[in-house]
């Protein structure tokens, strides 16, 4: 960062402007990243033990489907969702429940980072228990033995630190489900969690 605002100042002193303005969007960005690894590590800290409510996941997942929009548009993903007509109640904290939703997206989304035309598949089904499956197009997942462990990733340096499932797994947990992934047969990914209606909730 401090390369970038170096040559940014001595752009603007040679009445450069135009490229400095580059080099100011590369600190932006650096910032955004950093911003970004430090949430995570942040809810990685976290301590659970909050109190747990009712919680409709079909409208927790239009929140997180929303909060993730621009990027998605950004992206031209096609998001695919099929919903029960019955609301999907479970018992948990809505806002950990959406971070988990938002750290599925954002890592589906990372996997299609490389298709022609990426899609996201979400489905939400309720009997038993309550499952929440969002699948991607991409090339599949190469190492799921450590996919939930912290600090893992695949991701090149700066795009974060491996925490994002590890979080999520750890969520879902405290609420009495589980999180899993699994490559799909015919490509792609898929990550479910279930969790009794009664008690928890999911992400996959």
């Amino acid at each position: 960062m401090k390369t970038y605002l170096a040559g940014a100042r001595l752009l603007l002193g040679r009445n450069r402007p135009e490229e400095a303005v580059t080099a100011f969007q590369r600190i932006d960005d650096l910032i955004e990243r950093m911003g970004a690894i430090t949430r995570q590590l942040k809810s990685y800290a976290r301590q659970g033990g909050r109190e747990f409510a009712p919680v409709n996941l079909a409208d927790a997942l239009n929140s997180a489907l929303a909060m993730m929009e621009p990027q998605l548009r950004q992206r031209q993903v096609a998001i695919t969702r099929t919903l029960p007509e019955a609301p999907v109640m479970v018992m948990g904290d809505r806002i950990r429940i959406e971070q988990v939703m938002i750290n599925l997206l954002r890592n589906a989304l990372d996997a299609t980072r490389n298709v022609a035309e990426p899609a996201i598949d979400i489905l939400l089904a309720a009997g038993e228990t309550a499952v929440l499956t969002v699948r991607d197009n991409g090339h599949g997942i190469d190492n799921i033995d450590n996919l939930f462990e912290p600090f893992y990733t695949t991701k090149e340096p700066g795009e974060g630190v491996g925490l994002g499932l590890a979080i999520s797994s750890g969520i879902v947990n405290d609420m009495g489900g589980r999180l899993t992934a699994r490559n799909a047969a015919d490509g792609g990914a898929l990550r479910d969690a279930d969790a009794d209606p009664a008690r928890g909730a999911e992400r996959g």
